[in-house]
């Protein structure tokens, strides 16, 4: 793991102060889309859902149990925090009667070369997405929680991740085909430097070539931006701000530090005590 210079990067208290702009209110509660947003996907979804779960169907097309795993419940298009069709959530339950909720991310990574000739490579690219993938899972996979009813679940995090076509025709066949839930701006920059990172509207998030490196920012520990903006896209707000209920918890990876809370979980735990 790399580290980078603290005099290279501004505390996330600094840079809100620096881009007041952004709305990071977000909801504390998940709405169904509409059923167009998610009618391109819901078959596939369930054929997907099916597969993972290794189940076989009888005659009548009901499926059977004895498979091991069982599906409870699924969305395939969950609005939170202002961003619509942000994830899929399927809850299966296991043989040994916990339970699994696995949340499917679709990314698409558009790569922004830098100024003065600071392009990127094929193989920068590649290893970026890669990076992502593996810190993102790394700070929000297997956690779990216990709903009201007793039934334990652990966060299953799995993600889609793809270049973005470039050019023209990339563009067309984007944007016939919008099944990407997120699409994210990585702009390529001097290695050390900084550029800000944001989850905007629009289910665009912007990143910068550092942001899966760690970087000190005041926490006991360092944090990865990458895992951090990850926590907007599931819906959760920052919590770093002045008079925040949990300003003064700067390890929470929510604020500046890297550590995964029980409230950063209210979300999904809300949608399975709503939904099965």
């Amino acid at each position: 793991m790399t580290f980078i210079d603290t005099a290279a990067r501004m505390s996330n208290a600094a840079l809100d102060a620096a881009a007041s702009w952004r709305d990071d209110v977000a909801s504390t509660s998940l709405q169904r889309a509409p059923v167009a947003d998610g009618v391109g996907r819901m078959f596939d979804a369930i054929q997907r859902a099916d597969a993972a779960a290794g189940k076989a169907v009888d005659a009548a097309g009901k499926p059977d149990k004895a498979g091991g795993r069982e599906l409870v419940a699924t969305e395939d298009s969950v609005d939170v925090g202002g961003h619509r069709d942000a994830y899929e959530l399927r809850l299966y339950r296991e043989a040994d009667g916990t339970y699994t909720l696995e949340l499917h991310m679709k990314i698409e990574f558009n790569f922004e070369d830098g100024a003065n000739g600071l392009d990127w490579t094929p193989e920068e690219k590649q290893a970026f997405m890669e990076d992502y993938v593996r810190e993102v899972e790394s700070a929000w996979d297997g956690h779990s929680f216990t709903t009201d009813d007793g039934r334990e679940v652990t966060l299953d995090i799995q993600l889609e991740v793809s270049e973005q076509e470039s050019g023209f025709m990339g563009r067309v066949r984007d944007f016939m085909d919008p099944s990407e839930n997120y699409n994210i701006n990585v702009l390529r920059i001097p290695e050390g430097d900084f550029h800000r990172s944001s989850v905007g509207p629009g289910n665009v998030s912007h990143l910068d070539s550092e942001d899966n490196r760690a970087v000190p920012k005041g926490a006991s520990m360092s944090q990865v931006g990458t895992a951090h903006e990850f926590g907007h896209m599931i819906g959760l707000p920052d919590e770093y701000h002045p008079g925040h209920a949990h300003e003064s918890d700067t390890d929470s990876i929510m604020n500046s530090g890297m550590e995964v809370r029980e409230r950063h979980l209210d979300l999904v735990e809300d949608w399975v005590e709503n939904n099965s």
